[in-house]
């Protein structure tokens, strides 16, 4: 499905977008994702993705930076940091 093709999109003004989405790509996404779906757009690289939305926030974002803790020595990291408070 080539979504270029199938979009259409009628500019309201510079700062706001209105952009039709076919009830079959509507259906196809539902599908796929579920009817629950995040819209997250970012700006930097000006793309909008499309996901499911979780059933729990806490477990989706559970382990999150896991890795980044690990490499900094983790609550040793924490306690030399708060330790720097006192000073």
């Amino acid at each position: 499905m080539e979504a270029t093709q199938h979009f259409k999109h009628s500019s309201v003004n510079e700062d706001y977008r209105v952009v039709l989405i076919p009830k079959d790509m509507v259906d196809f996404i539902k599908e796929k994702l579920g009817k629950d779906v995040l819209w997250v757009y970012d700006e930097e690289s000006k793309e909008l993705t499309l996901i499911k939305r979780p059933d729990s926030y806490t477990e989706a974002l559970s382990g999150l930076g896991e890795e980044m803790w690990k490499e900094v020595g983790g609550t040793e990291y924490i306690r030399r940091d708060r330790e720097q408070w006192d000073d």
